[in-house]
């Protein structure tokens, strides 16, 4: 199995997003089940904040995918913060060689335009947002539409991080309860879709 991690805007410049990010030891944890052979890549984007820049993020996640030696029904998972969700879902648009077999956003800025919604070449997708959240909020083409943070093809959830001593925008990636939670929610939404199948 495999799990790409995708950064945010100017992630670069802010930093934690080396071997220590929590990410990867949650993404081990095996989507849809333990793998013994999980394997975590980072997407080395420039994290600029421009359609241009998402769109070569997502060329790059192209190349990332086609490059790699998937073994038969091997799945493929994204984990995605801020714009590098978007960076995601125009890379779906772009003939995958496998599909994306779970995304999952994690305070993603909804932005309009057909290479921002999920192509065919997507499965699950989980959006995951934290109220108050002005960095979201700002990024969002959408805001004026009431959506900024909610996505219409996705399974949405939206959490309450005031507990936290972290700012919303990366409460849900580095304060250690806040991301238990929403991942304890995802995985029971996935077994209990599992079950109804």
């Amino acid at each position: 199995m495999l799990t790409i991690l995708i950064p945010g805007t100017t992630w670069l410049a802010s930093g934690g997003w080396g071997p220590d990010n929590a990410l990867f030891t949650l993404s081990a944890r095996a989507l849809g089940g333990c793998s013994a052979h999980a394997t975590t890549q980072l997407l080395p984007w420039s994290g600029g904040n421009s359609d241009v820049e998402r769109l070569a993020g997502a060329q790059m996640l192209r190349e990332t995918i086609a490059a790699y030696p998937f073994a038969p029904g091997e799945k493929l998972n994204v984990i995605a913060h801020s714009h590098g969700g978007n960076v995601a879902l125009a890379a779906s648009h772009l003939g995958l060689a496998h599909r994306i077999d779970t995304l999952i956003t994690l305070n993603k800025p909804t932005r309009l335009g057909k290479g921002y919604i999920p192509g065919p070449n997507i499965g699950d997708f989980y959006n995951i947002g934290a109220k108050g959240d002005s960095i979201q909020w700002f990024a969002s083409d959408a805001k004026w539409f009431g959506k900024w943070s909610i996505d219409s093809h996705a399974v949405n959830l939206k959490l309450d991080t005031s507990s936290s001593n972290l700012k919303p925008h990366g409460a849900l990636i580095w304060d250690d309860e806040i991301r238990e939670t929403w991942w304890n929610w995802l995985l029971k939404h996935q077994a209990s879709q599992s079950r109804a199948a």
